[in-house]
């Protein structure tokens, strides 16, 4: 009955290790490149571990290229995403390289804008509160008359 347990701990780790398995391996990387899965991100290196669900982003700069186990090979270009996913083909797995999107940007405002605005603002409550001032005060002197 013991050998029975034993036999199954060990078929229960032994496929607890193949699904940590991973997939391939990062062979080249230029520039900046990050890697998620989950919550966690680490910046890529050569030799990285490719896991099932990670995603890859490259920078403006980066590149980088994954070598998987099946032989196939993909290089994410710069400004570019993928996410590895074990049950992708090759082909899949090129398709689903994507630009990642820019981010906006605001231009910078002309000097003393900031400034001008500040002011509009401080004008605009200073208003407001003498508008409330009069509407709330308690005017005793006047009748319906």
């Amino acid at each position: 009955m013991n050998i029975r347990y034993l036999l199954l701990a060990l078929a229960s780790v032994s496929f607890s290790a193949m699904a940590q398995a991973p997939l391939g391996t990062v062979t080249d990387v230029q520039g900046v490149v990050t890697a998620t899965q989950g919550a966690s991100g680490v910046t890529v290196a050569p030799g990285t571990a490719v896991q099932n669900g990670m995603r890859f982003v490259t920078t403006s700069r980066g590149t980088v290229t994954l070598r998987l186990n099946s032989g196939c090979t993909v290089t994410v270009p710069a400004n570019h995403s993928v996410t590895v996913l074990q049950s992708m083909t090759c082909q899949q797995l090129t398709a689903a390289v994507q630009p990642v999107p820019a981010v906006a940007t605001q231009a910078p405002l002309p000097a003393g804008v900031g400034a001008a605005n500040g002011v509009l603002a401080a004008a605009g409550i200073g208003l407001a509160a003498t508008v409330l001032q009069d509407a709330t005060k308690d005017d005793t002197n006047l009748s319906g008359r």
